[in-house]
């Protein structure tokens, strides 16, 4: 038996298709002649890469094949990636990528680059040839790419995603799932499953909204759970079928540690700095200014972020606080679009206020260089009074909302979604 590993990228388009769903038809077809060897994975590469469709993900397969069947099994997946990838959308340049044996640990690191980086082709095809893979590109071959990195990464921390898939007349038609149903299922299973509903809104998160063939999506990080809440939900039209991937989603992979001047466009980083411009707004988008002893940066809450924002206006210059998001550039400035921030430190807040008449306690009225009485016409030189304001914001971390929510990043509710914001707090002070 040969261990043959399988990676597909970049199959679907902003029109149709989707490559979770090619890649779950090969897994089932290919599970008939072959043992797989885990459930397939579900790989989400770097969020800020322009030409991504939606979530950018890839997906990757393993199986204990015969030697004489791996032949079939490549021809199977080249047919099936020629036959349903969306090529009528110019971006939508599909990558099929073969490794027989163990996975290299050259790869491992691979992937992660194309999680915190912006990679091109050639840096796939460079690392392809140096470790002996098999690589089919289709038009450019840009999905050769995501389909190494789905291959080689490691998995450490994982989640699960159920994608349960829509019967072709259905596709591009509004989805039909119960609504009340998501809700009685989210009740029971969250936070076992999660981002199912935004209880603020009252809407239901796990139905798309595009042409491509998915019905639901429902993670979680207990495989029985999430099982469970798909068997429960009601769906008010034929569903295909379903598959269970094993995937990279919100565990923060695109997250890493770095000083404002490392920055870089089209990477996702966390920093630390001191508010050295407090917030002025743009449109309905919120932006403030941080620094360190490396540099400036704008650092934006946009629109899409809603209720969140009310905790950025919150901050003050002086406010010394911990940010993660991704880096892109916004009318010609350099800017982290935020996904988190935690206070580490919050400045003083104050305010001055006019004293009581010391001969009547009336109210005293600003006249120049003095104070005067409104009720006794008293006098005096003018002198205010500091007066403290509390701070509304907690030392805790806030998180965008559900429906703002990149697919890597962790939500709160799960465990170790604060583990890489706080390992912050272990460094060196930088500011």
């Amino acid at each position: 038996m040969v261990k043959l590993h399988i990676g597909i990228d970049d199959t679907d388009s902003p029109e149709g298709m989707c490559t979770t769903y090619l890649g779950a038809l090969l897994y089932r077809e290919i599970s008939k002649i072959a043992e797989p060897l885990d459930l397939p994975k579900l790989i989400r590469l770097n969020p800020n890469v322009p030409y991504k469709t939606r979530g950018n993900g890839a997906v990757a397969m393993s199986f204990d094949a015969k030697e004489e069947d791996i032949p079939k099994i490549k021809n199977l997946v080249l047919g099936i990636v020629k036959e349903l990838s969306d090529f009528s959308h110019r971006n939508t340049n599909p990558g099929v990528v073969f490794i027989e044996g163990d996975i290299p640990e050259k790869l491992e690191r691979f992937a992660y680059q194309a999680i915190w980086e912006h990679l091109d082709i050639t840096d796939a095809e460079n690392i392809a040839e140096e470790l002996n893979a098999e690589i089919h590109k289709f038009r450019l071959g840009r999905g050769i790419i995501g389909a190494l990195a789905a291959v080689g990464h490691p998995l450490k921390v994982f989640t699960y995603e159920l994608l349960a898939y829509r019967t072709r007349e259905f596709w591009g038609t509004g989805r039909k799932v119960n609504k009340e149903s998501v809700f009685a299922v989210d009740h029971l299973t969250y936070p076992f499953t999660y981002d199912n509903v935004d209880l603020s809104k009252g809407s239901v998160l796990i139905t798309p909204h595009g042409k491509d063939p998915v019905l639901v999506g429902i993670r979680g990080i207990d495989k029985n759970k999430v099982m469970w809440a798909f068997e429960n939900i009601i769906f008010e039209e034929p569903i295909d079928f379903f598959q269970i991937y094993k995937t990279n989603q919100n565990t923060d992979d695109h997250l890493r540690f770095k000083k404002i001047a490392e920055l870089k466009p089209l990477e996702s980083a966390i920093v630390r700095g001191k508010v050295i411009k407090k917030y002025w707004e743009k449109g309905r988008h919120v932006f403030f200014e941080i620094s360190d002893e490396t540099g400036k940066l704008r650092v934006a809450a946009f629109e899409p972020t809603k209720g969140f924002r009310k905790y950025v206006r919150m901050l003050i210059e002086g406010d010394e606080i911990i940010a993660a998001g991704g880096v892109k550039e916004f009318n010609g400035v350099l800017t982290l679009n935020l996904e988190k921030f935690y206070p580490i430190k919050l400045a003083e807040k104050i305010t001055y206020e006019k004293p009581k008449c010391p001969k009547c306690k009336g109210t005293m009225k600003s006249k120049g260089e003095y104070l005067k009485c409104k009720k006794c016409g008293y006098k005096m030189k003018k002198v205010l009074i500091p007066k403290r304001i509390p701070r509304d914001l907690k030392r805790k971390i806030y998180e965008v909302p559900p429906d703002a929510r990149k697919h890597l990043s962790r939500p709160l509710t799960l465990p170790m979604a604060e583990d890489k914001i706080l390992d912050v707090l272990k460094l060196k002070k930088v500011v």
